[in-house]
C-alpha cells in the first residue's frame, strides 16, 4: 500500500523590494538585540527577521556600524523618555535621584547599558541628546551655586562612577569569572589580610548595591564641603563673616 508524501509547507515568501522602511528595520534590529545580544545582531540575521534581502537593509544603513549608532541614539532617546527628575530637588537629591534612576536603568535593560554606556555613538544627535541631559543637571547645580565648571567636575565624577559600575557589572553578567566571586573565605590565599576580615561578602567586581550606595553618598558629602568652600568665597559671605568677627569683637562692624 502505498503512502501519500505528506504536503510540504511553501516557502515563506520574501517581502517586495522597497516594502520596508529605515524604522522597521530599527525596530527589528532593537527586537533582535533584546531577545539575544548586541553581538548576535548582523545584517544577515536582520534580513531573515524581517523577511527582506540584506540588500533592503543596506540600502538604508550603509554598515552593521551605522545601523548600530543608529540605535544607539534611539536607546539614548529611550532612556531620555523614561529619566522624568523633578529639576527643583535640593541640587544633592537630584542628582541622588538621577544616578540612581541611571544605574537602575542600566542594569534592568541591558541593551541600553551595552548601546550608551559599552558602545555609546558620536553622531551629531547622539550628541545633541547626552548635551542636553547633562546640561539639565548641571543647571540645577549651577542654581545651587557652583560655577559651571565646578559643576560640569561635580556632573562628571558622579557620571563616570555611575556608568563605570554599570559597565562593570554588564560585564560580570556576562560571565566574567572573577566578577563573580563574593570576598571570603579565603583559605586558599593565606597572603590575604584585610579580605577576610570582612563580616559579609562583597563583590570582588565592587559593582553592588552597597558599594555603589557607599560611593555615591559620600561624593555627594564631599561636593556639600566643596560648594560651603565656594559660596564662602563670594564677596556677599566674605562681607557677612567680617561682621560676625567685628560684631564677636565688639568693634564697629565694616559696611
Amino acid at each position: 500500500m502505498s503512502s501519500t508524501p505528506a504536503p510540504q509547507p511553501s516557502p515563506r515568501k520574501r517581502r517586495a523590494r522597497g516594502s520596508i522602511s529605515a524604522a522597521e528595520i530599527l525596530s527589528g534590529a532593537y527586537e533582535l538585540a533584546s531577545e539575544e545580544s548586541l553581538e548576535a545582531l548582523s545584517m544577515p540575521r536582520l534580513a531573515q527577521r524581517l523577511d527582506v534581502g540584506v540588500t533592503s537593509i543596506y540600502w538604508y544603513f550603509r554598515s552593521k556600524d551605522e545601523l548600530l549608532d543608529t540605535l544607539a541614539e534611539r536607546a539614548m532617546a529611550e532612556f531620555d523618555r523614561r529619566t522624568d527628575i523633578p529639576d527643583d530637588l535640593p541640587w544633592d537629591e537630584y542628582l541622588r535621584t538621577y544616578f540612581r534612576h541611571q544605574r537602575r536603568m542600566f542594569r534592568e535593560h541591558e541593551l541600553l547599558c551595552d548601546l550608551i554606556v559599552l558602545r555609546s555613538s558620536g553622531t551629531a544627535e547622539a550628541t545633541r541628546l547626552a548635551a542636553e541631559r547633562i546640561d539639565r543637571g548641571l543647571q540645577v547645580l549651577v542654581r545651587a551655586g557652583f560655577p559651571p565648571d565646578e559643576a560640569m567636575n561635580a556632573y562628571a565624577a558622579l557620571s563616570v562612577f555611575t556608568r563605570g559600575s554599570a559597565a562593570l557589572a554588564r560585564i560580570a553578567d556576562d560571565g566574567a569569572a572573577v566578577a563573580d566571586v563574593a570576598a571570603g573565605p579565603f583559605e586558599e590565599a593565606p597572603r590575604l589580610r584585610v579580605l577576610p576580615q570582612l563580616d559579609r561578602p562583597h563583590p570582588l567586581a565592587m559593582t553592588g548595591d552597597e558599594e555603589f550606595e557607599f560611593g555615591l553618598e559620600n561624593t555627594l558629602r564631599g561636593l556639600r564641603v566643596r560648594l560651603q568652600d565656594l559660596l564662602a568665597d563670594e564677596p556677599c559671605a566674605q562681607a557677612a563673616r567680617q561682621r560676625d568677627r567685628s560684631a564677636a569683637e565688639g568693634a564697629p562692624a565694616a559696611r
